[in-house]
């Protein structure tokens, strides 16, 4: 041992995917090539929702296909339940507690497009980024399982969660089978 230390980093690519695409140093472009992408992102970790979706720009080719979701959580009926007589709410009280979910989901979504424009700028990339905002759902974990199953993705980025301490990265990684998962911890301390 010689005492010094190496800082590596691994990219791991499906079993699967190793058998079509052959040897040699260009296998992990053309897999990311050819791959869908979903990127978590949430309002709760702004800051890790960026980095997640740099790091996806940085990571995709031009053929690469990129979809930011955001899982809304949904609105506990114990809010609307707690009120005397929901039926007392006006239209617009109404509908803006039962929208409240997506119309966060729109503004997180265009933050983030914004991050990502700045990115692509700066580096000279361009990178399409698609934007949706799924259904509310009251479990985020089974949400972002659906939309992966939905979209076919070959990857998922997200980002690590408040302070790095988040439920949804160690629930991806241990419990996502048949997809390659990337928690990005670039921007933490």
């Amino acid at each position: 041992s010689s005492g010094r230390s190496f800082r590596v980093k691994l990219l791991a690519l499906p079993r699967t995917s190793l058998q079509h695409l052959g040897n040699g140093r260009m296998l992990a472009s053309r897999f990311l090539r050819s791959a869908k992408m979903v990127v978590g992102i949430s309002i709760k970790d702004m800051e890790g929702s960026k980095a997640a979706v740099l790091k996806a720009i940085d990571l995709a080719h031009k053929d690469t296909k990129v979809v930011a979701y955001h899982i809304p959580k949904l609105v506990p009926e114990m809010m609307l339940s707690s009120l005397s007589d929901p039926s007392d709410l006006s239209e617009d009280t109404f509908l803006a507690l039962t929208n409240a979910p997506s119309k966060a989901g729109e503004n997180l979504q265009k933050q983030m497009k914004e991050a990502a424009d700045a990115r692509m700028k700066s580096i000279g990339k361009e990178v399409h980024i698609e934007y949706k905002v799924s259904n509310a759902a009251s479990d985020i974990k089974a949400g972002l399982r659906d939309v992966i199953q939905t979209e076919k993705a070959d990857f998922v980025v997200l980002g690590p969660g408040i302070g790095g301490n988040g439920s949804v990265p160690p629930y991806a990684v241990s419990r996502l089978n048949g997809v390659t998962i990337c928690i990005v911890r670039d921007h933490l301390e």
